[in-house]
């Protein structure tokens, strides 16, 4: 059976620290306030003002999960190796093994002791945005600090966009990647611990601009942490949880569940497929010594006939 560990915190909820203020984000888009419209309208607007007239904070969620696994067991071997035509028998450790008569080989059984060790890590958005792993990887290199709950960064013109993946779902993802079929006739150790799930949020500031007399109005968005700016939109209202924090961190049955039945099967159909190819091996190995000694048999044979000759 699978033990299953969780070395993490129950919630472990983190939020980046920003690297461009408020004003550095504001001082951006009026130096780009024109991206925020059309070619069109820059050109035929010339007289018009573009002003800003709301301002939010925005938290984007995406998840960080790390997981390992370690399984230690043992397994019955053969192994051969050549041996010179005229050996018939070895010894190892004080055991004689002798030599098939078909073969020059040397056929010895053994009991091996396996550890395999595996490391598997997952970033993926928390949101329908579907930022890519490696842009989320780049965030990961800034200073963030701890938070309870994510209501601690609600407020007025802030918005905290939920997120709608649950940590269960990356850890499923991760164990599939970690359960792999060993060839075991006996399992000592088989332990799968998720290290690390944290929920991150990465900030934004966003700007509504509003274009007079004609009242047209757009946005634009900076990242706080890159600099990155792109037209966006702005919601002017808190938006509330999907799901509570106990339910978004909760993988231990759901998990448990998924995983014990795996683990056995997978040790079962590696082991079968380890004594397949085995065989397969043991097969060619023998033709191959077969061959030998049938060439070796051939050459001392007609040594043997010339020398007869030579004494007549």
């Amino acid at each position: 059976m699978v033990e299953l560990k969780f070395n993490v915190k129950k919630q472990n909820i983190r939020v980046f620290n920003d690297i461009l203020s408020e004003e550095d984000c504001e001082r951006k888009v009026k130096l780009n306030k024109e991206k925020a419209f059309s070619m069109i309208g820059r050109v035929f607007d010339r007289k018009s003002t573009v002003s800003i007239t709301h301002k939010e904070k925005k938290f984007y969620p995406f998840w960080h999960v790390k997981a390992e696994s370690f399984i230690e067991y043992k397994r019955n071997s053969t192994y051969s190796f050549d041996v010179d035509p005229q050996v018939r028998s070895v010894t190892i450790a004080s055991k004689r093994f002798n030599i098939e008569k078909d073969a020059p080989v040397c056929t010895v059984s053994g009991e091996d002791h396996c550890v395999e060790h595996y490391t598997q890590e997952i970033l993926r958005d928390a949101t329908d945005k579907a930022l890519k792993e490696k842009k989320l990887t780049a965030y990961l290199k800034n200073d963030s600090r701890s938070i309870k709950q994510t209501e601690d960064l609600m407020g007025r013109n802030k918005v905290v966009f939920p997120a709608t993946l649950r940590g269960a779902s990356i850890a499923r993802e991760l164990f599939k990647d970690l359960l792999k079929p060993v060839q075991a006739d006996k399992v000592l150790t088989e332990k799968i611990e998720i290290t690390e799930m944290c929920l991150y949020f990465r900030p934004a500031w966003a700007f509504e601009l509003t274009k007079e007399p004609s009242g047209k109005t757009s946005a634009l968005e900076i990242d706080a942490l890159t600099g990155e700016i792109h037209k966006s939109s702005v919601i002017k209202k808190e938006l509330k949880e999907l799901m509570p924090e106990n339910v978004l961190f909760e993988v231990g049955a759901e998990v448990a569940a998924m995983v014990i039945p795996g683990a056995a099967a997978a040790a079962v159909i590696g082991k079968q497929f380890h004594a397949r190819k085995k065989k397969k091996q043991a097969i060619k190995q023998m033709k191959v010594s077969q061959k030998a000694l049938a060439r070796s048999g051939s050459k001392s044979s007609s040594k043997k006939k010339g020398r007869l000759s030579l004494r007549s």
